[in-house]
């Protein structure tokens, strides 16, 4: 099971809960949800009930990525409150394009030079940086 939690603004509720419908009798999935109606943040869940793990893949894959594309439609967030982390990372700079992503890439520099702040978490480490990462935060452990 996968969970979706994006938020989108509360007019635009009714407009999300008829794609999750759609989206089920499209994908053959049970897509349950449940939301805080006065924020319009939804959790979103895709069961994979009895399909295997590439039939689950391939339908999960299709429904979150609809269900980001309906959110951005409506002027609404890929996270309402779970954060972007591992599990929405590779859709980061499609949602919120490049010179958006890079603007907070050039701020997590400024603010974690080092990378040990969640390194890796969303913005990828280049060549050796995850060793070197490590090596420093070993370094202030001990210290």
């Amino acid at each position: 099971m996968d969970e979706v939690d994006i938020c989108v603004p509360i007019n635009h509720i009714p407009d999300v809960l008829h794609r999750v419908d759609e989206l089920e009798k499209e994908t053959g999935m049970r897509i349950p949800n449940f939301g805080h109606a006065g924020d319009g943040n939804l959790h979103i869940y895709l069961c994979s009930d009895n399909m295997s793990d590439a039939e689950y893949k391939e339908k999960s894959d299709k429904v979150i990525t609809e269900l980001y594309k309906t959110a951005k439609a409506l002027d609404g967030n890929m996270s309402g409150e779970h954060g972007i982390g591992y599990a929405r990372k590779d859709w980061f700079e499609w949602y919120y394009g490049e010179d958006y992503t890079n603007l907070l890439r050039k701020i997590k520099k400024v603010f974690d030079p080092n990378s040990v702040l969640n390194p890796d978490k969303i913005f990828p480490l280049k060549d050796n940086a995850k060793l070197t990462n490590l090596t420093y935060v070993n370094e202030l452990v001990m210290s």
